[in-house]
């Protein structure tokens, strides 16, 4: 039977009773990491990196053996006024912050001039000034936190609600990052994961075995999720395949040309651990209790 009479259906009306919440984890949790993005405004650069403790940003000095986290060398960073060690991203007590290392040329959020040493919030969406390099922010991937932390030993790990049975969900994304973070979360839901960062690895994988659900970005290295989502569509219309789409580009014309051609859910980035088990489960899985619950 077609797929022509199925309604695509977007995260606010999951058809599934709500899912335990998520135990409390944090940016610094080794299992779910938090995922940044820096846009280098005016040109087609986007460095995405997971966040750890402290990262540095700035300009690699190989003869003063200086070589930051976040390294703007090839964005002409010492043209526009970047010093070596130009500013630092902190994450703890969940959430992300940025301070000035006392840099030359200083550091702006949102246009305003940072004092340095002094640690300011930063949020999704917010733009950078580090010297005269713009750097816009975005966070692709955030655990989400639904309760308070409680005291105890078990704070720095997140207890995901186990809801899958095995099934099998391939991932499409070329940030490894974002990959690995997704993977991570969903088979600790229950699922079987496979990853890939290309549109032709993932056909020949859902040639070799159909998945139960694929989620996929659109914007891809070597052909666009879109082809896949057709593929899928077109091969197989008598087993409807559940396709998630996580994107940065919503609300965009191609995130409507993905509903149209039949993606289940669209879901934004940056999106949370907590949504994408939830997406998962609402269409391949029985909700079931967290472990330990």
């Amino acid at each position: 039977m077609g797929d022509e009479n199925r309604e695509t259906r977007h995260l606010a009306s999951f058809p599934t009773e709500p899912l335990p919440p998520l135990r409390a984890t944090t940016p610094l949790n080794e299992d779910l990491p938090w995922v940044i993005e820096f846009r280098v405004v005016g040109t087609a650069s986007t460095i995405q990196v997971q966040v750890n403790e402290a990262m540095t940003i700035g300009r690699n000095d190989p003869q003063r053996n200086i070589f930051p986290d976040v390294d703007l060398s090839p964005h002409d960073a010492q043209m526009k006024g970047v010093s070596r060690q130009h500013a630092v991203v902190l994450a703890k007590e969940n959430r992300i912050s940025i301070k000035d290392l006392g840099s030359v040329n200083g550091t702006r959020l949102n246009g305003r001039m940072l004092i340095a040493n002094q640690e300011y919030r930063l949020r999704h969406g917010d733009e950078l000034d580090i010297g005269e390099l713009k750097l816009q922010v975005r966070f692709a991937v955030v655990p989400t936190i639904t309760t308070a932390p409680a005291p105890g030993p078990d704070l720095n790990h997140a207890q995901i609600p186990v809801v899958g049975k095995g099934q099998h969900v391939l991932i499409v994304e070329d940030d490894e990052d974002v990959g690995k973070v997704f993977s991570i979360a969903l088979e600790h839901a229950g699922f079987r994961v496979t990853t890939t960062t290309s549109v032709v690895t993932a056909l020949g994988l859902v040639t070799h075995e159909l998945p139960d659900a694929i989620i996929l970005d659109l914007l891809l290295p070597d052909m666009s999720g879109l082809d896949l989502l057709r593929y899928v569509r077109k091969e197989y219309a008598d087993r409807h395949v559940p396709m998630i789409v996580v994107s940065g580009a919503t609300g965009g014309f191609q995130m409507n040309q993905a509903r149209d051609i039949g993606a289940d859910l669209c879901l934004g980035k940056p999106v949370s651990v907590e949504d994408l088990v939830r997406a998962v489960s609402s269409l391949v899985a029985e909700p079931a209790k967290a472990v330990g619950a």
